[in-house]
């Protein structure tokens, strides 16, 4: 294990105690059996209950802002408990426990219900699941159509890149319940002329985009993307980063427009494959900890040119690690301003299955730059353009690959005029 994990573990064991072990903090890699009522049920509204008062009661006990930010959470929580409880089914449960949260206005600090849970654990596993075809970005709270799978309910009826969704069978997107194969729901979308088109989309088992990819690019710039920070994204890119190690390209692009987040000490792992020396990677502030987090250089870290393109669905760890290299002058940040949504949170499991994350810790930059509703502003912007994505091209990686080229030809005119002439 390496020093920065171990020191990774050590807050973990810290906020463990400092919170109280009786948390029932959810463990990596193990889904809870889900607890299934019949809706409608005296047993729904029982089970509604229970998860809701746990929710509330962890949130009031572990958010990192004892004032809540201003907003009287606890009266609201009481105030809509009795329409909570009397939702008849999981879906419009969580819509309601999801509503609460939001007053926190903490991107971090939400609710996922069993059926949702286990959605998202079949993505990070590989495995094929409910959708209609579309892959979704975010643009604060709205949710747009970034791409669109070729021979899915989607694409044969039509959805193009750029539209926003707006609902799905009359719930906001925001608390809209998960897509069930087989399940026909009716889709409002806002197109480009901000019509409103009513689709009914049966869901079908997809196979998930895959979360890590290369490429060789012109010039033989190379081009990773990966969707996690977490082990198997990280196990993949230190394989890779090995393998440019043997031959170093003369440029690297790393895209996290799709990479909302995950684990801190990834960030520091990848982070450390870009500097000869320790660094610095954020500082960590909240209820039960003050501390500066660090990572030791990996054994062949990449000294080329780094451009790392962000968007508006970049959040969490993308945006500090991004931020960071911003900041100490190692990449070259292209795109547009991420998400803005960087605190570090605890997960925990809930009575029925469900899944509560709560919002324990500030995380700033080394310099002491919190990106919280700030995001990383880009030094090269580079919008998205609908369009030209629908033609099949990509500006910000353009954009990208032109400044990475670029900087790779100034390095070498450099180096070639500080060698003595040749006889």
């Amino acid at each position: 294990m390496s020093r920065f994990s171990l020191r990774i573990l050590f807050v973990g064991l810290a906020l463990s105690l400092a919170a109280c072990a009786s948390i029932p903090y959810a463990k990596p890699d193990v889904l809870p059996p889900p607890v299934r009522v019949a809706d409608g049920s005296p047993e729904r509204a029982a089970l509604n209950g229970e998860v809701w008062d746990a929710a509330v009661r962890y949130t009031e006990r572990l958010f990192y802002k004892p004032d809540f930010g201003g907003v009287p959470f606890s009266q609201e929580a009481a105030a809509r408990r009795p329409a909570a409880l009397s939702s008849p089914d999981e879906d419009q449960f969580y819509a309601r426990l999801t509503e609460l949260l939001d007053l926190l206005d903490d991107d971090h600090t939400h609710a996922l219900g069993p059926v949702e849970r286990e959605m998202v654990r079949a993505r990070e596993l590989g495995e094929s699941r409910a959708g209609y075809g579309v892959v979704v970005t975010a643009r604060g709270d709205d949710r747009v159509v970034a791409f669109v799978r070729p021979g899915t309910p989607a694409a044969e009826a039509g959805v193009l890149p750029g539209w926003r969704i707006d609902s799905v069978n009359d719930f906001p997107i925001l608390v809209a319940p998960p897509a069930v194969a087989g399940r026909t729901d009716r889709v409002v979308f806002i197109d480009d002329d901000q019509a409103r088109r009513t689709l009914d989309l049966t869901a079908v088992l997809l196979e998930p985009r895959p979360r890590f990819e290369t490429r060789t690019l012109a010039d033989g710039v190379a081009y990773i993307r990966f969707d996690d920070f977490d082990l198997a994204r990280y196990n993949q890119f230190k394989a890779e980063m090995e393998r440019l190690a043997e031959t170093p390209p003369p440029g690297l692009i790393i895209d996290l427009r799709s990479n909302g987040g995950g684990g801190l000490n990834f960030a520091g792992l990848i982070q450390s494959w870009f500097f000869p020396d320790k660094q610095d990677i954020t500082v960590l502030r909240g209820r039960f900890i003050d501390r500066r987090m660090f990572a030791d250089p990996a054994p062949h870290p990449y000294a080329g040119p780094v451009a790392i393109i962000v968007g508006p669905g970049s959040a969490s760890a993308s945006e500090l690690l991004s931020g960071v290299m911003q900041e100490k002058g190692r990449a070259v940040v292209v795109g547009e301003t991420t998400r803005g949504a960087v605190t570090g949170t605890r997960a925990i499991n809930l009575p029925d299955g469900g899944l509560l994350r709560v919002g324990m810790i500030v995380m700033t930059t080394p310099a002491g730059r919190n990106l919280e509703k700030v995001g990383v502003i880009p030094d090269v912007v580079a919008p998205d353009d609908w369009r030209a994505i629908r033609d099949g091209r990509d500006p910000p990686l353009d954009a990208a690959l032109a400044n990475v080229r670029e900087r790779a030809t100034a390095s070498i005119e450099v180096s070639a005029g500080d060698r003595p002439d040749l006889p």
